[in-house]
């Protein structure tokens, strides 16, 4: 394996792991709002809003890793 597909095949990993960070950080805020006295009525939205940020995130970095996988099976 030269090194071109070492580095692409080291950030599909990296890009994975990040993805999976940003959706269990955001499973746990979720968790957060839907227990009643966890959070206050005026900051819920807020954290809801959080919640919606971190999932684009980690929906567009499973898009990265799986396109830095394409290259490598396309390369191969």
């Amino acid at each position: 394996m030269d090194e071109q597909k070492r580095n692409w095949l080291g950030k599909a990993r990296d890009y994975k792991a990040y993805s999976l960070v940003l959706f269990a950080l955001s499973a746990f805020l979720y968790v957060g709002t839907l227990i009643p006295s966890a959070i206050d009525g005026e900051k819920r939205p807020l954290v809801l809003g959080a919640v919606f940020v971190l999932m684009l995130a980690s929906i567009f970095f499973t898009h990265r890793s799986h396109a830095y996988a394409r290259k490598i099976e396309e390369d191969a």
